[in-house]
Order: C-alpha cells, then structure tokens, then sequence
C-alpha cells in the first residue's frame, strides 16, 4: 500500500472513532492531533471534512457488501443466510451512532444522500437469496420491489429517528426485531 492510501486508511480509522465518540462535531483538528500530523496533511488527502465522511461511508459500505458475501458462500441454512445479509454490519460499525441522518441532511446533505443510495444498491445478492428461497418454499412469495423497499425505508428510519432509542432499543436491537417480524410474521402460530 502506498503512503497516501495507507494515510487514507488511518485518517478513514481516526475519523470513525472521532465520530463514534463526538457524532458530526468532530473536528479535522482532532484527527490531526490522534495521528500526531498537520491538519495541512490531512487537507491534501481530503479537501473537507465531507470528502473524510464520504470515503468513511463509501469504506463502511464496501465492508457491509463483503460481510454479506461472506455470509452468502458460508455455512448455514437459507432463512439463517436471510437474516444475516439482510441486517448485516461489520462489527466494528455496530457501535457507530448511525442514527444522525437528520444531522447529515442538515449539515451534509451529500453525505446522507450517499448512505441512502447505498441503501438502495447492491441488493442483487440478497434478492437472489430470496427468489431462492422463495423458489424451495422457504418463504412464501412476495413481491421483493416492495419487500426491499420496506427494508431500506426501516432501515433508513430507525437511522433518522431517535425514538427507538430514547425507548432503551438499541439500533441493532431494531434491525434484529424488525427481520424477526419480516421472516417470522406478526400472527401467533
């Protein structure tokens, strides 16, 4: 790896634990200040703090897609598969407040229209693991235009508001339940 994307790679790193720790207020003064370098050095890998947002989304994403492939060529059965790739996050992400969409569309529009197209793409795998599993009588038919909207659309919610938070659940919490009501159903059987 070369010294500029190897310097990527860090200030990538430093930036999700500054925005793990301080949300959006982070500041390019603070990473420059974790990796003991000029704020100047960090100005000529990324021009702003929205081009560090963007490559930590576009990183966070690129690993969510190889978690799910790896869940896809691994072992387990098809409804297993379903519910990991459905709801799947690299670990080191699972304790990134994502829940700050209306402080991206305030503050960095480009940034929360980034995650939401990264939440309507690069379904093909997963909707290829439904049509199989529709296809052994898995799950029962439906129609995936509509199921991957209602997908994207929760997810995309319970990254916008905060009321399942305050409530005590947990943003994994709600992906978990939300996947449990979708596969398993609301009716008592």
């Amino acid at each position: 790896m070369d010294e500029h994307n190897e310097l990527r790679t860090r200030l990538r790193a430093v930036g999700m634990e500054l925005f793990r720790r301080d949300g959006l207020r982070f500041t390019m003064q603070q990473a420059a200040a974790m990796m003991h370098i000029s704020k100047k050095t960090i100005y000529a890998v990324y021009p702003s703090k929205e081009a560090l947002l963007l490559d930590m989304v576009d990183d966070a994403f690129t690993r969510i897609h190889a978690r799910k492939q790896r869940i896809l060529d691994g072992p387990g059965t098809l409804a297993e598969k379903l519910r990991a790739v459905i709801i799947a996050l690299p670990e080191e992400y699972t304790a990134l407040d994502l829940q700050q969409m209306d402080l991206l569309d305030e503050k960095y529009p480009g940034v929360a229209a980034r995650v939401r197209e990264h939440l309507e793409t690069g379904w093909e795998p997963t909707l290829a693991l439904l049509e199989q599993a529709m296809g052994e009588g898995v799950i029962r038919r439906v129609s995936l235009p509509v199921l991957q909207r209602m997908i994207s659309a929760s997810i995309e919610d319970f990254l916008a508001d905060r009321t399942l938070d305050a409530q005590g659940i947990s943003y994994m919490d709600a992906l978990d339940e939300m996947i449990s009501i979708l596969l398993e159903g609301l009716l008592v059987r």
